[in-house]
């Protein structure tokens, strides 16, 4: 459903702004995402990239808003048209917000852990998830405005192994005797990853599922 009415909204004129804006808001995810995990495993310097972070952020919250304005000034002038469509974008727009507001948080605790990048346990682990997301979220963009069912199946069948490795992480945590700090660290770590995994996720839903099933894979809520 959703491919028709991308390719439907792309001949209209306030949903072709709609319809960059979320493209804008993935690449600005993917950025955020990036850039944070670098900083966290000491790539780059906090300092360098703070701001840029900050201020991407900060255009995935506004981009949201707009988004929303324009959807609902779209159902204004033409009431009842694609309105499941519209509501199905502003499911995924906010996933996309949440994707950011989780990728900074990996920024954030960077900044914690000041560059020290042995302060989480099960790195291994961690980064098969990282990679996985990684990959998922960078095709994101290209899943939408292409409305390829074939790399939301991908991302969607990533998820459970991604899901199920977070698990495991902190699982394996309560069962080792670990210093605090580092255990509290890996938590919140995986804790992130597996939300950023789930919203990825969630928005790969939003292209082949009809609206009552988005977040929804195999009769199991995406989380």
């Amino acid at each position: 459903m959703l491919k028709e009415l991308v390719d439907l909204w792309k001949n209209r004129g306030i949903m072709i702004k709609a319809v960059d804006l979320f493209g804008e808001m993935l690449d600005d995810c993917a950025f955020i995402f990036e850039r944070s995990w670098r900083v966290f495993t000491a790539e780059l310097k906090v300092n360098d990239e703070k701001d840029t972070i900050y201020s991407r952020d900060k255009e995935v919250n506004r981009k949201e808003r707009e988004i929303r304005r324009l959807l609902v000034e779209h159902l204004t002038i033409s009431p009842g048209t694609d309105a499941s469509g519209c509501l199905a974008l502003m499911s995924m727009v906010k996933d996309a917000e949440r994707i950011g507001d989780y990728s900074k948080n990996i920024f954030d605790l960077a900044v914690m852990v000041n560059g020290d990048s042995d302060k989480f346990m099960f790195k291994k682990k961690i980064i098969t998830i990282h990679d996985n997301i990684d990959t998922s979220l960078k095709s994101l963009k290209k899943t939408f405005t292409d409305s390829d069912e074939q790399i939301a199946k991908d991302i969607i069948t990533r998820y459970e192994p991604t899901k199920k490795g977070c698990t495991v992480i902190l699982k394996d945590l309560f069962e080792q005797d670990i210093p605090k700090q580092k255990a509290l660290i890996t938590v919140l770590l995986a804790r992130y990853l597996k939300r950023i995994n789930s919203h990825v996720s969630n928005v790969a839903s939003g292209i082949i599922l009809p609206l009552d099933q988005i977040d929804f894979v195999r009769g199991g809520l995406l989380e």
